[in-house]
Parts: structure tokens; C-alpha cells; sequence
């Protein structure tokens, strides 16, 4: 695949993202996100045939961000459920961009295509049960998924903006977390 045709894939993909995070995924249709991107129709669809493609492919982006990341940050020379802890600290990651957004996005994407790509669902439900039956296989299994439930507790917190804790507690916890991911990584 040419370079080009890469650009404008992921301009596609930025106007989706745009169109569902400033409207809402009911405004999103393929004229207006064709419209938004500057590029033709015919041009969206030969990259994206479908609604549910481009759903896809947003998602699919998303999870490979969060994955080259968690890659990255153990490459930095942390543990892997360090590394895990450190993905949730997205003010860090993402300086630019409020977590608040960053999770709205997640959110928005998965529950939309999981809504009209029951197949993709079921692939994904797979992917990231494999994900976690090897991250648990640590010295301590129970600590190990304590960080985890406390870590997606505070992202469902943000999702749904209830009991979202401000910045300064979060680092505070996203700290804590960090120390117990470390005595775990090193024993």
C-alpha cells in the first residue's frame, strides 16, 4: 500500500473519529465523514465499503495504539504489569488530550462497532481473554488482577463521568498502583 493511500486511510479515519466525538455516532455517516476529510466519496469507499468497515478500522487503530504502547513501555525497560498500570495513566501519554476525551473515544468506537459487528465482538472478547489469561500468570495472580479491576474501575468511572476522582488523586492511585506492579514485576 502506497504512502498516500495510508494518509488518506488515517485522514478517513481522524474525520470518523471527529464526526462521532463532536456529534455523536448517529451523525456519523460516509458523505459527511467523506465531506470532512476532504476526499471523495468514491475515494472512502474504495478504502472503507462500509459503515461498519470504517467502525472497524477505527477501532482496530485504537487497539493497535494501546498495543505498540504497552509494547513500547516494556521495551523502556518496565515490567509487564507495569507497563499495564502505565497505559492508564493517559494524562502522561497524551499530554495534549484530556483522558476524559481519550477514554470517550475508546468508548464510543467499541460499543458502536460491537453493536453492528457481532462477529468482530466475539473476536476481540477472544483476543483480550488470551490477553489476560497470560497476564495473570504471575508470581501473584490475585495482586496482579487487583491492579487490573481497580485500574478499569477508575477508566468505567471516567466513561461514565461518576465518581471520577480529580487529576491529583488519580496520579496518586496511578503512583501506588505503580509500586505494587513493581513488586510483582521483580519477585
Amino acid at each position: 500500500m502506497t504512502n498516500r493511500s495510508n494518509v488518506t486511510k488515517q485522514k478517513l479515519l481522524d474525520a470518523a473519529t471527529e464526526i462521532i466525538m463532536d456529534h455523536g455516532v448517529h451523525q456519523l455517516t460516509l458523505d459527511e465523514v467523506a465531506k470532512t476529510a476532504g476526499v471523495s466519496k468514491g475515494g472512502l469507499l474504495y478504502h472503507y465499503p462500509s459503515k461498519e468497515a470504517l467502525l472497524t478500522a477505527i477501532v482496530e487503530r485504537l487497539q493497535t495504539e494501546q498495543n505498540d504502547l504497552y509494547e513500547s513501555l516494556q521495551r523502556d525497560g518496565y515490567g509487564p504489569v507495569e507497563a499495564f498500570v502505565r497505559l492508564f495513566d493517559e494524562t502522561r501519554l497524551y499530554p495534549e488530550r484530556s483522558p476524559i476525551e481519550i477514554d470517550a473515544e475508546k468508548m464510543i468506537a467499541f460499543l458502536t462497532l460491537f453493536a453492528v459487528d457481532q462477529d468482530y465482538a466475539e473476536r476481540w472478547k477472544h483476543d483480550l481473554d488470551t490477553f489476560f489469561n497470560q497476564f495473570q500468570q504471575t508470581n501473584d495472580p490475585v495482586e496482579t488482577m487487583i491492579i487490573r479491576y481497580a485500574l478499569e474501575g477508575m477508566m468505567m468511572s471516567e466513561h461514565f463521568n461518576v465518581g471520577v476522582p480529580p487529576t491529583e488523586l488519580k496520579q496518586q492511585i496511578i503512583a501506588r498502583l505503580i509500586e505494587r506492579a513493581r513488586t510483582i514485576d521483580t519477585t
